[in-house]
């Protein structure tokens, strides 16, 4: 009894100085952060804190790995012992559950606006992620599952892609119970693209050769629409197939969602709005980021807690720098593809007549993209604010919601909140 009270002593003390350790590196973080000089009463610019897996390999531009995806700072915390296999069980043992809240709580002491994960199976420790964090944290692009299906007929179906279609069980489970949607519906279909070519890296933590999986990524997809023509989204389960999501776009005309949109979303919420709103409020990102390799930010011992080492060979670093070099190219081909898509937003507007502020719905300027506006004739305010469409007005908001769609366009919404009574005709 006496050998296990040292034993433990021993271990409160080692533990001990790793807290002091990270306390350390968390003031020096935080000392390099602060603003100084003309800028020093700016707010920071919104970051996304991303709690990794025990799991080392080289991703794509697009992954959730790759800073590169992401147009704002991004800090990483891996958790020592947290597999890819212990993920897609969906069970935590204790120590590593202990390690999950140290990365959350980390990621939220460096400063990150919101916390994802970089697996989509930590889906499953929503609920407790949702306990540790104080900030908003998503484990999954499946958090988007909700406003998608929301904005689709009921009889519109949505594709959702998998890394494994027979391992995705477990958070179609917490959705049902922790986020009232149940994504086992018929009219959500879910495909593995684990017979994918090339596709197979990705469980063996191998490069994905992107140019190799995409058309198979296509063909695939392809299929899936022509059997079932009446999936109107799609939404990339894996944060490995968002590199994908643009070709997705290009050849199916079809919304895609993925962990990058997801973190955009949640990202965007703490962004200074250039178009409207208060000035300079906020420092403008310096569009670098920081560099990071499995094992950074964990001290000695926690780092030879790790089942995958960090491999910091000359060619693994080389490999890297060289996807980098290729993020200018990847990038032009992106803005090629949104310039041929150029996506356009309609509105439905109230018979109602005002000078909109910019930021409103109604002021053009409000938007960096193509806005058309359509007008309900007989639409007042107060017919919205009832709840209640005349039959004469119920036919011209069809008729506006088909007028914007004939002229293209790629999402439609209203100007007057009210409007949400309508949802289900719409």
């Amino acid at each position: 009894l006496h050998q296990e009270l040292v034993d433990s002593h021993n271990e409160l003390r080692n533990e001990h100085a790793h807290l002091l350790k990270a306390h350390e590196d968390l003031v020096m973080a935080m000392r390099e952060n602060a603003t100084n000089g003309s800028d020093k009463h700016l707010k920071r610019h919104p970051a996304l804190g991303v709690v990794r897996l025990d799991y080392e390999y080289p991703p794509a531009p697009g992954d959730s790995d790759h800073p590169g995806s992401f147009g704002y700072d991004v800090y990483y915390r891996c958790v020592p012992g947290l597999t890819f296999e212990m993920c897609q069980s969906g069970q935590f043992t204790e120590l590593v559950e202990r390690r999950f809240a140290d990365a959350i709580k980390h990621l939220e002491a460096r400063g990150a606006s919101a916390i994802t994960g970089d697996c989509g199976f930590m889906m499953a420790f929503q609920v407790l992620a949702r306990k540790i964090a104080s900030k908003p944290i998503f484990m999954s692009s499946m958090v988007q599952c909700p406003i998608i299906a929301a904005s689709l007929d009921p009889d519109d179906d949505i594709l959702i892609l998998t890394a494994n279609s027979e391992s995705l069980k477990p958070q179609k489970e917490i959705l049902l119970t922790s986020c009232g949607f149940d994504v086992s519906k018929e009219r959500f279909h879910i495909h593995g693209c684990q017979d994918v070519p090339g596709f197979e890296a990705v469980s063996l933590g191998q490069k994905v050769d992107v140019e190799k999986v995409q058309p198979g990524i296509l063909q695939l997809v392809k299929g899936i629409l022509k059997e079932k023509p009446e999936i109107r989204a799609i939404l990339l389960e894996c944060t490995e197939l968002p590199p994908y999501a643009d070709a997705l776009r290009y050849h199916t005309g079809l919304p895609v969602w993925d962990a990058i949109t997801a973190a955009d979303f949640y990202v965007t919420a703490f962004r200074d709005e250039p178009r409207f709103g208060q000035k300079d409020w906020q420092r403008e990102w310096d569009g670098e980021q920081e560099t990071y390799e499995l094992g950074h930010n964990l001290t000695k011992d926690e780092q030879a807690l790790l089942v995958n080492k960090a491999q910091k060979n000359l060619g693994k670093k080389m490999e890297a720098l060289s996807a980098l070099s290729k993020r200018q190219e990847i990038e032009q081909i992106q803005k090629k593809v949104r310039r041929q898509q150029a996506p356009i937003l309609g509105v439905i507007r109230l018979d109602y007549n005002y000078p909109p502020a910019p930021g409103d719905v109604d002021f053009p300027g409000t938007y960096n993209y193509d806005v058309l506006f359509r007008v309900v004739p007989g639409f007042t305010f107060a017919m919205a604010q009832s709840g209640q469409l005349s039959e004469d007005v119920e036919q011209e908001f069809i008729d506006a919601v088909k007028w914007l769609e004939m002229r293209g366009v790629a999402g439609i919404t209203g100007d007057c909140g009210f409007m949400m009574a309508f949802q289900p005709l719409a």
